[in-house]
């Protein structure tokens, strides 16, 4: 019998819906068993972490000193490390306090905040080495599993550089907000969520993060034919957009 991949699933600041999604494969993942060994996922079991990983999939921010060192001890133990979500690639909706003044978050959010970590909230990609993503908000399951599948197969997984309008029924119809002048990053954010957001009457965010090659010049031309600077820059901080955009804005 070939060796088991130890896995690990560890999670620092967020609200662990990713690892819930995963959950939400049930026999699918579990009939994968006999090739994987969960090494850590709070889940799943609660026992001390083996010397070496396979694989590690982090979700979340590391926020502390304390979750910042988990990150950086995970990396050191592991072949692969992969980042599982928004907040664990680009700092997801923590991130939106780096865009105002973060004393003031901290005093309107605690009532007792002077022992509170106030730091910069980044992607885990600014503090270790990555090797691959699988974004959203939370990660599309069916995805996840592709993903784990192709490197237990020996395969290199990759996700496709196509728009979320790609999956969207509202695209190319009236229905289509950016034709209703409503802000939507659909075509220029990176698709294969199936477009669940604006499948329910909900423009997208770009919580999947922009794809690569992405004209960010033509999106704002595209958008401030009917939205402000102020309300287009709103929009990219819920899931810690606003940074790459700059960074994309500059390199031009």
């Amino acid at each position: 019998m070939s060796k088991k991949i130890k896995i690990g699933m560890i999670s620092l600041t967020s609200c662990e819906g990713c690892r819930i999604a995963i959950l939400k494969l049930g026999k699918r993942i579990l009939d994968l068993s006999d090739k994987i060994d969960f090494s850590e996922c709070s889940y799943l079991e609660d026992t001390p972490w083996p010397d070496n990983f396979d694989i590690v999939f982090i979700e979340g921010t590391p926020i502390t000193k304390r979750e910042l060192g988990v990150l950086k001890e995970a990396r050191r133990r592991s072949k692969k490390l992969i980042a599982l979500g928004n907040c664990a690639a680009l700092g997801g909706v923590q991130e939106i306090k780096n865009y105002h003044n973060k004393e003031e978050v901290l005093r309107k959010t605690y009532k007792y905040y002077n022992s509170i970590e106030n730091p910069e909230i980044k992607g885990i990609k600014e503090f270790v080495d990555v090797d691959f993503t699988i974004p959203g908000c939370p990660i599309n399951s069916e995805e996840f599993l592709e993903v784990v599948t192709k490197i237990l197969n020996g395969e290199d997984p990759k996700i496709l550089q196509v728009p979320v309008c790609k999956d969207c029924p509202r695209a190319g119809s009236e229905r289509c907000f950016l034709n209703q002048n409503k802000i939507c990053f659909g075509p220029w954010t990176l698709g294969g969520c199936g477009s669940p957001c604006p499948g329910n009457a909900l423009p997208c965010l770009a919580c999947r993060g922009f794809r690569e090659g992405v004209n960010v010049d033509m999106m704002e031309k595209t958008l401030e034919k009917f939205a402000t600077k102020e309300e287009i820059e709103n929009r990219l901080e819920v899931f810690g957009l606003l940074d790459e955009y700059k960074k994309l804005k500059n390199k031009k």
